[in-house]
């Protein structure tokens, strides 16, 4: 597969998403609870769907289709598809919803093991556009990216999420958040992971964690962490299922890794 070619095209609907999303973005919005109160859905989110599946079966036409919104039943099938791919229309709803200028567009490929091949991730109301190809590397806006140099956790600005059940499940990443407050140099909260992860391939942020998100919130950001020299894993170190699945991710730098494995595991008591 032309990797490099799907994401040519992967960037090309990463933006008409986007643009979808610009258009009712900065006004009152139309919402719906899905899961919980605090899982919201906009017309933001079904409009840059309704982008990007029609375009994704239309050039890859033989490849499975996971959105968040549930858009890519009609794909290939998942039993017979040789790739996959992992959408979220708007990541960063909450954010949208309010106005606040922070959520982006992700989709990323994978193969059938989840091995991530190709991500991109869009931001449209800074027209920042992260891109990578397993093998070629990840670029802001076709410039290379390279995440930090930082070598030590108090020197380091880190970024988290919280789940979604964070009000009711006691494993709420709290007693995470404070151990780092301890001894990172700053924290930050932003609330679109797979923009978040892109920070640390850029070297805007030094690490990030969080736990009980999906693929589609992380396969594109992934693929850009490792194309730009950092290192993602599950909170025991491992390119585990957990990871790829977005059930547990940290990603660094490299050089903090083990030192944030360290302190999550100390914090979570494994």
């Amino acid at each position: 597969m032309d990797l490099q070619a799907a994401r040519t095209i992967a960037a090309h609907i990463a933006r008409e998403a986007g643009a979808a999303l610009m258009r009712t973005f900065d006004q009152p919005h139309q919402q719906q609870a899905k899961r919980t109160a605090i899982d919201m859905l906009t017309e933001g989110d079904t409009a840059s769907e309704a982008v990007i599946i029609p375009a994704l079966r239309q050039h890859f036409p033989d490849h499975h289709i996971v959105s968040e919104e549930g858009g890519g039943h009609a794909s290939a099938p998942a039993e017979t598809a040789e790739y996959c791919w992992y959408i979220d229309p708007l990541d960063g709803t909450t954010n949208y919803a309010s106005n606040i200028p922070f959520f982006s567009v992700s989709i990323g490929l994978a193969d059938r093991d989840m091995n991530p091949l190709v991500g991109v991730v869009y931001d449209p109301v800074g027209g920042q556009l992260f891109s990578a190809a397993r093998g070629f590397g990840a670029t802001l806006n076709d410039k290379p990216l390279r995440v930090s140099v930082t070598p030590a956790l108090d020197q380091a600005v880190l970024c988290a999420g919280f789940p979604y059940d964070s009000h009711t499940n006691p494993d709420n990443n709290l007693r995470e958040w404070n151990a780092l407050t301890k001894q990172a140099r700053a924290l930050r909260c932003l609330g679109s992971a797979a923009l978040e992860l892109c920070f640390v391939a850029g070297g805007r942020l030094d690490g990030f964690w969080e736990a009980r998100i999906h693929a589609w919130d992380v396969t594109a950001g992934i693929l850009m962490i490792r194309e730009a020299g950092g290192l993602v894993t599950d909170y025991d170190g491992q390119p585990s299922a957990r990871l790829s699945s977005g059930a547990e991710v940290v990603a660094s730098n490299g050089l903090l890794h083990d030192p944030l494995l360290t302190a999550l595991r100390e914090a979570r008591g494994r």
